[in-house]
């Protein structure tokens, strides 16, 4: 049978739908029609995973998803002509094809879009695929409803409906008991009874955490799509789920830190003789939904290099896929201003190469213009504004600014901090900046002061950190107590798991020795700080009360939960991503977790924030913005200005 050939688009606002779509036992058959967005015509779009939707730690029995290679084909308009399709692709067609209709099915309409079939992938001559992804925001605003493809439901496994039965009692918590509750412990009865639901029990956590960890969660290209979407069918398998229902719960995981605990204990091996003695901390992937569905309802300016900060916490098979899957949320088309236009047209240069897209990115974020006074907090550049290049379509950008300093170390990343303990690398760079003479003139207490601001972007709550509101200072300290009790929590396992009646070989875990070190380690420069200022770094013995008293009760203490909340909160945004700095003239700063030694930080001409660059075999590479404490507000801006070429 001939492969499918693709017939070009009649117009710039033309797409491609699926219709006619039925099933006859494993053969699939559909029509391809060309239609013009301008029309208005009725169509669903499809949201689905192109690789392995599900997450087959748990199955005994794993299913084969052989991305990228096709695993199906559907013939098209007749029996003719077919298309390869992929395995979950495939099995979603499957099964919608058996539906007989209905409110809540997908064949209720009779059209539907569907990225791998709607684009004609392998198109080289008239870039259909870069134009239809641009109107992707388009093409999902103007559907009746996104419908959502999970995945198969496993046969004979009872947990999607356990899934169904967790996800309605989290999501009957009330909003007002998140507000204060910092949970610690999943097994602990006295969390549900606080929370108002009935007890979930580990083999509920189990199924219910295969589901939210499925592939379809985590993917870039879900951001754009819940953005634009005007109604979720959400279906896994034959069942339909409640979108609503998954947000809320998602929600309760999120600020409970209900989540934080689930995926700890997900990544555990289960089915083991020994009990299991190691753990890695993932991300909470359906939590960060939230970033984009809060910014939808409160309809947010939303400023590009905001976007790909945001984006940083999705996956992407591609890079360019972070960049294209934001431009359609930054500004609809018809709204953009001129100078807007033309820094998409900018990002879009050179798209076959990803990391430069990126990078391309990155660098036009910095044109931003000034806001009036009190608008905006920072304007490293100062009066130096920035001059747009004659030529867009080129592989480089000139700039002018001022070299500022060179990097002599780095801290670790956040999930070192988090899966290695790394805490201490913070500590040694505080150590090592306050011994400098450089700058002189800076006393003690500001150099912690500029620690604890730098760690956190100087931001606590949405709004400045600084002198003028302690509560941000005075909660500091509970960032160092979490990641030394986070440290004292694993150490307490591996003993405990040494000491279990099942651990016949009574063999100590080979990732003690190491961690005992780095709590050795650790505990020495808390001593050593805390002794000149405990307000920031405090004593061992104050953290290990609360560490007991949070132990003892299985959550974080009432008095202590906010406090700790909020200031990790602003932690987690600033450094996320990224890695705090020290410069050979003693200032700290946090930038892109890819830095190395010798790179420079520099002020361009229209950046709000400075820039972190680095010159390597002839050429200048842009590494990342940074926050760098004592030069946001143009105190770096000298008299003479540089010009240098980013390629």
């Amino acid at each position: 049978m001939a492969p499918y050939k693709y017939k070009p688009l009649k117009s710039k606002s033309s797409i491609r739908l699926l219709t006619n779509l039925s099933t006859t036992g494993d053969h699939i058959k559909c029509n391809l029609e060309d239609v013009d967005l301008d029309t208005e015509p009725k169509y669903d779009c499809l949201s689905y995973t192109w690789g392995d939707p599900l997450y087959q730690k748990y199955l005994t029995k794993k299913i084969p998803y052989d991305f990228p290679q096709p695993s199906g084909v559907i013939k098209i308009d007749g029996d003719d002509q077919e298309l390869p399709i992929g395995k979950n692709l495939y099995d979603a067609l499957i099964e919608f094809g058996k539906s007989p209709g209905g409110e809540g099915d997908l064949q209720r309409q009779e059209s539907i879009w569907i990225d791998a079939v709607c684009i004609n992938q392998e198109d080289k001559v008239t870039d259909e695929k870069k134009n239809q992804i641009m109107m992707m925001g388009r093409i999902y605003s103007q559907a009746q409803s996104v419908v959502v493809w999970l995945g198969p439901e496993m046969p004979d496994d009872p947990g999607l409906e356990i899934t169904k039965t967790v996800l309605q009692r989290l999501a009957k918590i009330p909003h007002e008991k998140l507000e204060t509750m910092v949970l610690s412990d999943l097994d602990n009865t006295d969390t549900y009874e606080m929370l108002g639901i009935d007890p979930v029990d580990s083999w509920e956590w189990a199924c219910f955490g295969s589901f939210i960890l499925r592939s379809w969660f985590a993917r870039m290209w879900v951001v754009q799509e819940t953005f634009f979407a005007k109604k979720f069918i959400v279906f896994c398998g034959s069942k339909i789920l409640d979108w609503e229902e998954i947000t809320r719960a998602s929600r309760v995981l999120k600020e409970t830190h209900l989540g934080k605990l689930l995926n700890e204990r997900m990544e555990e091996t289960i089915i083991e003789q020994e009990p299991s003695t190691h753990s890695t901390y993932i991300g909470n992937p359906i939590s960060n939904q939230f970033i984009f569905i809060d910014l939808k309802k409160t309809a947010a300016s939303l400023r590009l290099e905001r976007l790909l900060a945001y984006s940083r916490y999705f996956g992407a098979t591609m890079a360019e896929d972070r960049v294209f899957a934001v431009l359609n949320m930054w500004k609809p088309e018809w709204k953009r201003k001129p100078e807007d236009v033309k820094t998409a047209e900018f990002m879009m240069k050179n798209k076959e190469d990803p990391v430069e897209v990126y990078t391309k990115a990155s660098i036009v974020a910095i044109r931003v213009p000034r806001a009036p006074d009190g608008e905006k907090r920072w304007y490293a550049a100062g009066e130096l504004e920035f001059e747009p290049p004659e030529e867009l379509y080129c592989a480089h950008l000139k700039v002018k600014g001022f070299r500022v300093d060179e990097i002599v170390e780095f801290a670790a990343t956040d999930l070192e901090l988090i899966d290695k303990h790394q805490m201490f690398t913070l500590l040694e760079i505080l150590s090592q900046y306050l011994k400098s003479a450089k700058p002189s003139g800076t006393s003690t207490t500001d150099r912690f002061e500029a620690f604890w601001r730098t760690l956190i972007k100087d931001t606590f709550l949405g709004k400045p950190a600084g002198n003028e509101d302690p509560k941000a200072r005075k909660a500091f300290h509970l960032i160092i107590t979490f990641f030394v009790w986070s440290l004292d929590g694993e150490l307490k396992g591996l003993r405990d798991a040494l000491q279990n009646p099942l651990n016949t070989t009574k063999e100590e875990d080979t990732d003690f020795p190491e961690l005992s070190k780095i709590n050795s380690k650790t505990k020495i420069l808390v001593d050593e700080l805390s002794a000149l200022d405990n307000s920031v770094i405090p004593s061992w013995e104050n953290m290990h009360q609360i560490i007991k008293l949070g132990n003892e009760c299985g959550y974080v203490p009432e008095d202590v939960a906010p406090d700790l909340e909020n200031i990790m909160a602003s932690f987690n945004a600033a450094y996320q991503c990224r890695r705090m700095f020290r410069t050979n003239n003693n200032y700290l700063g946090i930038t892109a977790e890819s830095i190395k030694k010798g790179d420079e930080v520099w002020v361009f001409a229209g950046a709000i924030v400075p820039m972190v660059v680095r010159f390597e075999k002839e050429k200048w590479r842009f590494v990342g913005e940074a926050y760098m404490h004592g030069i946001m507000n143009g105190e770096a801006v000298g008299k003479e200005s540089t010009s240098i070429v980013l390629e």
